[in-house]
C-alpha cells in the first residue's frame, strides 16, 4: 500500500514537472510573440533594446567557409529573421538541437499573426536547416570558444540589467518612511 502511494505520488510529481515545463516553454513562447524587439543601430540603443543576453552579441556569422548550400540558407534566415529581431538573438541563442528551433519558429509563426508576413515552408526548411548546422559548427564542434563567449555576454547583459534597475530606481525613489513605525 505504502509504495502504490509514493509510486502514485512519484507519478503525479512528474506529471506536474512535465506540466510545468510545458508551461515554462510556452510563457518563453508567448514573451517572444508579445515582445517584439525593434533593430538597434547604435551599441547604446542594442543595450537599451536588449531583452536577452545574446541580444547583445554579434549580429552577424562568417559564413565564407560553409557549403554553399549553407551559405544559401543564410541569406534566407538573415533576411527572415531580422524583421522581428536581430539576428544576434538567434546568433548568440544557446540553442543547438533542431527541435530547439523549430520551437523557436512557432514564436516567429504566431508573431507574424499579427501582421508580419509568416514563413513560407521553403524559408522555414532553409531557416532550420542553417540554424540546425551553424549550430553543430559554432556551439557543438567549437563548445569552448561559444561558452567564453556566451559567458561574457551575460557578463554585459547584467551590467545592463542593473543599470536598468538603477535608473529605475533613480526615477522612482523609495520614499522614505516617518512617523510611529518609521525610524
Amino acid at each position: 500500500m505504502v509504495r502504490r502511494l509514493a509510486a502514485l505520488n512519484r507519478g503525479r510529481i512528474v506529471a506536474f514537472l512535465k506540466g510545468v515545463r510545458v508551461l515554462t516553454l510556452l510563457a518563453l513562447a508567448a514573451l517572444a510573440v508579445f515582445r517584439a524587439s525593434a533593430q538597434p543601430e547604435a551599441p547604446d540603443d542594442r543595450a537599451r533594446a536588449a531583452l536577452f543576453y545574446s541580444d547583445l552579441g554579434p549580429e552577424e556569422i562568417d559564413v565564407s567557409a560553409y557549403p554553399s548550400s549553407q551559405r544559401e540558407n543564410y541569406a534566407v534566415y538573415a533576411r527572415a529573421c531580422s524583421r522581428c529581431h536581430t539576428l544576434a538573438r538567434s546568433i548568440n541563442a544557446p540553442l543547438v538541437g533542431r527541435g530547439w528551433w523549430e520551437f523557436y519558429i512557432v514564436g516567429m509563426r504566431l508573431r507574424s499573426l499579427r501582421g508580419g508576413r509568416p514563413l513560407t515552408k521553403d524559408e522555414e526548411k532553409s531557416v532550420l536547416d542553417f540554424l540546425e548546422y551553424d549550430s553543430r559548427v559554432r556551439k557543438v564542434e567549437h563548445a569552448k570558444d561559444f561558452e567564453a563567449k556566451t559567458e561574457e555576454l551575460k557578463r554585459r547583459f547584467d551590467s545592463v540589467v542593473a543599470g536598468r534597475m538603477r535608473a529605475l530606481q533613480e526615477k522612482s525613489p523609495m520614499p522614505v518612511p516617518t512617523g510611529r513605525h518609521g525610524r
